[in-house]
């Protein structure tokens, strides 16, 4: 597996983590209030926020790289979650998680983008289908664990996992710095992948 790979598969697991203790906090919060049916319009809120910002990475200018926008995604990421640790109430609450929602698509765009250029094109939907697993496995652990928490020790418990998975993806981005595949193309988005590996290829002969 080349160098960096399994830190983004690491960051994505933190990612999905984050996603699982907010969703933990947030209907243990709005179950306190009283509101548990608002916990899906919250968690709807941060998610709209967040595609939002997803189409808006199409405005970013080149000159802005991969690894840049990945370490101001995930610092975002953990600033905006910090107020979460104080929010008490539903109106601070949907304030709060729909601006921390600005900070998760762009990273999860840069992330699968950086994984499509470190690997060769023949593993390439091996991948992502690593990446997906990772993703969609951390929020389950997250919220299996931090739903206890929440239970035992209020939401601000899951909200302080959260905010911990957001650090850590933080230090990912500061310290993993994955190398683009040798023999791919520099837009690897847009390039042929053959059907079979290299080394099969050239005991066929082709």
């Amino acid at each position: 597996m080349p160098s960096g790979v399994p830190g983004l598969f690491a960051a994505l697991a933190l990612q999905g983590a984050v996603f699982g203790a907010c969703q933990a906090g947030i209907t243990a919060l709005t179950g306190r209030l009283g509101q548990a049916d608002q916990a899906g319009l919250v968690y709807a809120a941060m998610g709209v926020m967040s595609a939002v910002a997803g189409l808006a990475m199409a405005a970013v200018p080149e000159r802005v790289g991969a690894r840049t926008r990945r370490r101001l995604a995930t610092g975002a990421a953990l600033a905006l979650s910090l107020p979460l640790l104080g929010t008490r109430g539903l109106p601070g609450l949907y304030a709060v998680v729909t601006v921390l929602g600005v900070a998760y698509a762009p990273h999860l765009i840069t992330v699968f983008g950086l994984l499509e250029r470190a690997v060769a094109p023949y593993r390439l939907a091996e991948t992502m289908g690593v990446a997906t697993s990772a993703l969609v496995g951390g929020q389950a652990l997250a919220v299996a664990v931090t739903g206890r928490l929440a239970e035992t020790h209020g939401p601000t418990a899951a909200f302080a996992v959260a905010s911990a998975a957001a650090g850590l993806t933080f230090v990912l981005a500061l310290t993993v710095r994955p190398a683009a595949y040798a023999g791919a193309p520099e837009n690897a988005l847009h390039a042929r992948v053959p059907d079979t590996p290299p080394a099969a290829r050239d005991r066929r002969g082709g």
